[in-house]
């Protein structure tokens, strides 16, 4: 199981942020479409199965993350590793959905660009479904709160709450 430390904040514009990484030496490591459909049953964690459409494949994994629903920016939460969806253990995914009681509750459509530099990692996601635009910025703790704290004033320009 790993910790995330990750800020995340909804933001009117991602142009600001992909400019600062681009222009602070972040090498964009993905960009894909991205279907994630979240499962809950009212406990603390949620299973989110995720199918990510890249430009030469498609991916589809299963994992489980906290509940997460606060509006705080920093989050700090726990979350599995992956399991890659085949269609060999379609079925056993299914039945584990089934067993746990998880039922749907939101389908999120969005495209991503991940940004990496050391060990910091920003995800900008532009969603269609719902429409909103997101950044978040993951990683080692020290790194990713003097980033964060670097990028304050953009960030208070474009947020939104």
């Amino acid at each position: 199981m790993n910790e995330e430390y990750e800020y995340s904040f909804k933001v009117k514009d991602i142009k600001p942020f992909v400019n600062y990484c681009k222009n602070n030496n972040y090498d964009l490591v993905n960009e894909y479409e991205q279907v994630r459909t979240l499962y809950k049953n009212g406990g603390k964690v949620m299973a989110r199965i995720t199918k990510n459409t890249y430009k030469d494949s498609i991916s589809e994994i299963l994992n489980f993350k906290d509940d997460n629903i606060s509006d705080s920016t920093l989050k700090i939460s726990r979350e599995s590793k992956d399991l890659i969806i085949t269609d060999d253990n379609r079925e056993f995914v299914d039945s584990l959905i089934n067993i746990l009681d998880l039922n749907n509750k939101k389908e999120l459509i969005r495209k991503r660009l991940v940004y990496k530099k050391q060990n910091v990692t920003f995800e900008i996601d532009d969603y269609s479904k719902p429409i909103m635009r997101v950044i978040a910025i993951e990683g080692n703790k020290d790194e990713v709160d003097r980033i964060y704290n670097h990028l304050k004033d953009i960030i208070d320009m474009n947020r939104i709450n």
